[in-house]
């Protein structure tokens, strides 16, 4: 290190000293001790003393407490005001619907808004945490959550044909593993990066563990959501260039995970014959008797207005609303019945504007880790909104988990409510994440190319 290293390190820290975001500080001090230093080698290439370069060098770039406090102006954190709004109204909506869908007087006993405050208090919290902490075991995290969903499926009790996970007098279907496992498998991903073809086939073999456990559940939308999941991160990872290596390689292996998740449906489906009735209820549903609830759906939706209350077709008692589960897998059938195509209308609005801004802001992220870790999170948010959707409407092929911060289900909700926070962290936060980790080197060779600079490894 030259002598002068430590009057430009002493300058950045000036600067910095003035910047009150203090994690922008390893950026700021690289960016200015980077440029520093090309000025001062400038300078030196044409003839001054180390000293006098560095001097000039600093003195070009002007006093450290006024750079500082211009600097100062420019980074802050970017809270995105416009989500949060869209978050918590979402909330809102949820606790209203919750509220009106059914207020007979047994169900406003039952009434809670409980779950809805400890929802936007997990949602904050996660949003002012520090997402890079994330990184800091990614592995770890894979495997915890691989570990406890094993436990969980071994030891869980079973309702309706699905494995739940309970402990202490709670309890939590393990079908809503799907919503978590995209994120650690993000991490993992992170984890890999610039390992070149090695690190791109160990993602290829840690997708396999999550899918078999959502198999065993069973949850096949769960398994769906995750393997699409799964082959979006991927692609996109290869596509960039962030594993390293040749991408057409790379893309080829990307094709395993969508290879294992149609072998896996189709020999469910050869297995067990009765899930392709669920393409023919789709297509016809007074063909079967198991069809009976999509009819329900689609009769209800036909008899809606646009706004006010609906008709109940001639065939069908006012029980029909009374239906097991009516309240929480079919909330939107039931507002577009009771309200009218407005309140559908206005909800699903809300939801198409939240995915748009969040794509908007996931392609603007700078690094590796908020990328996947916000792509991750939106592509559940929206895989569950466009499945709840469709079979509210009476066309849903895939069973529905949740609508996100909507749908009744505290599990859902407080998960949902979390993962978001976490997104949203990445956004106001994530310009200034750092990545760290050396690039991609070819075993073998001796020359990479790095930052605009032909680096010879002579050690071999």
């Amino acid at each position: 290190m030259l002598p002068s290293s430590d009057e430009i390190t002493r300058y950045s820290t000036t600067v910095c000293e003035q910047v009150r975001w203090k994690k922008a500080h390893p950026g700021i001090a690289k960016e200015i001790e980077d440029h520093l230093c090309d000025q001062r080698d400038y300078y030196l290439s044409e003839g001054e003393e180390e000293e006098t370069a560095t001097e000039k060098a600093i003195l070009q770039m002007g006093d450290p407490v006024s750079v500082g406090l211009e600097l100062d102006k420019t980074y802050k954190p970017k809270p995105q005001w416009i989500l949060i709004l869209l978050t918590v109204t979402l909330m809102l909506v949820g606790t209203g619907a919750r509220y009106f869908i059914d207020s007979s007087e047994a169900s406003l006993r039952n009434f809670s808004i409980v779950p809805h405050i400890i929802a936007i208090a997990i949602f904050f919290a996660a949003y002012f945490l520090d997402f890079t902490t994330l990184a800091k075991y990614p592995k770890a995290g894979y495997s915890l959550i691989l570990l406890l969903s094993m436990v969980g499926l071994a030891l869980g009790p079973e309702v309706n044909g699905r494995a739940w996970f309970a402990f202490a007098g709670f309890a939590v279907s393990l079908s809503y593993l799907a919503l978590i496992f995209p994120l650690t498998y993000s991490l993992l991903i992170y984890s890999m990066r610039n390992k070149g073809t090695k690190g791109l086939l160990l993602c290829v073999i840690g997708y396999v563990p999550y899918g078999i456990i959502l198999l065993l559940v069973p949850s096949i939308t769960g398994f769906v959501f995750y393997t699409f999941s799964a082959f979006i991160l991927l692609f996109v990872t290869v596509r960039r260039g962030w594993f390293g290596g040749s991408k057409k390689t790379g893309l080829l292996m990307v094709l395993i995970p969508a290879a294992l998740g149609a072998i896996s449906m189709i020999s469910i489906f050869l297995l067990q014959p009765y899930r392709l009735q669920r393409l023919t209820i789709l297509l016809d549903p007074s063909s079967d008797p198991r069809g009976y609830q999509t009819t329900v759906i689609r009769d209800l939706i036909s008899g809606a207005v646009f706004i006010g209350k609906g008709t109940i077709p001639q065939q069908y008692e006012s029980t029909v609303l009374l239906m097991p589960g009516i309240d929480t897998d079919q909330i939107l059938t039931l507002l577009i019945h009771n309200y009218g195509w407005i309140v559908f209308i206005g909800i699903t609005l809300l939801f198409i504007v939240f995915s748009i801004l969040g794509f908007k802001y996931v392609s603007k992220q700078r690094s590796v880790l908020g990328f996947l870790v916000s792509l991750s999170i939106l592509l559940i948010f929206v895989m569950q909104t466009v499945s709840y959707i469709a079979g509210n409407l009476g066309y849903g092929l895939l069973t529905q988990l949740s609508l996100p911060l909507v749908s009744y289900g505290r599990s859902a909700l407080l998960l949902n409510a979390g993962l978001i926070g976490i997104m949203l962290s990445v956004f106001r936060t994530g310009d200034v994440v750092q990545d760290g980790g050396q690039p991609y080197v070819k075993d073998g060779s001796f020359i990479s190319y790095e930052n605009g600079k032909l680096i010879i490894n002579l050690k071999g």
